[in-house]
């Protein structure tokens, strides 16, 4: 894995146009790509309803099994607009070609690191997730000083993507439904 570029990107413009030029073969983001079986929207005005009376998707209630906390995907969600965008979004990637995963930094970050992991708004953070994914990643990262908990979480959705082209990534959920993946555990092997 080689970061070649990165960026604050702020409109799905940018990030289309981003993908445009770099052409990755796979392209992860951090955001609900599904609605829960039986929603055809997160409105709660709408008659649509879960075929689950469970909370959520399937994949967000078993990283809650797993003691990975999330936002789940419903009609009181406080992340409608964001779901809202990154479905929007993913459709428009495959549209034009391109393979999307689902993923979840925070449950990135469990599995490679542990689950004794600093807020990543803190200074303290920052600094270890800085240094951790140095240490984890294949190749150095330049300006990784530079970086923010923004860019933290963007770099481990890439390093997810990496994990999932070479085959090291588990899938959590329904894949009917929509699937998190995260790296998956590798007994007695470093990831990479």
């Amino acid at each position: 894995m080689h970061l070649i570029w990165f960026d604050f990107l702020f409109s799905d413009g940018q990030i289309i146009e981003a993908i445009e030029c770099y052409h990755p073969s796979i392209v992860a983001i951090d955001a609900p790509l599904s609605l829960p079986n039986g929603l055809c929207c997160l409105e709660e005005s709408c008659p649509c309803q879960s075929l689950s009376s469970a909370k959520g998707r399937v994949c967000e209630r078993e990283l809650s099994r797993r003691g990975i906390p999330c936002y789940y995907t419903t009609k009181k969600s406080i992340i409608k607009d964001m779901v809202y965008r990154a479905i929007a979004l993913k459709d428009e990637i495959t549209a034009r070609g391109y393979q999307v995963i689902e993923v979840y930094p925070y449950a990135a970050k469990v599995r490679l690191l542990g689950r004794h992991i600093p807020k990543k708004i803190t200074p303290e953070g920052v600094a270890f997730l800085k240094e951790r994914l140095a240490a984890l990643l294949p190749n150095p990262i330049p300006y990784l000083e530079m970086f923010n908990h923004d860019l933290c979480d963007a770099l481990l959705a890439a390093y997810n993507a990496y994990l999932y082209d070479k085959g090291e990534i588990e899938s959590i959920g329904d894949p009917e439904e929509g699937a998190i993946f995260i790296p998956a555990i590798l007994k007695g092997k470093r990831h990479g």
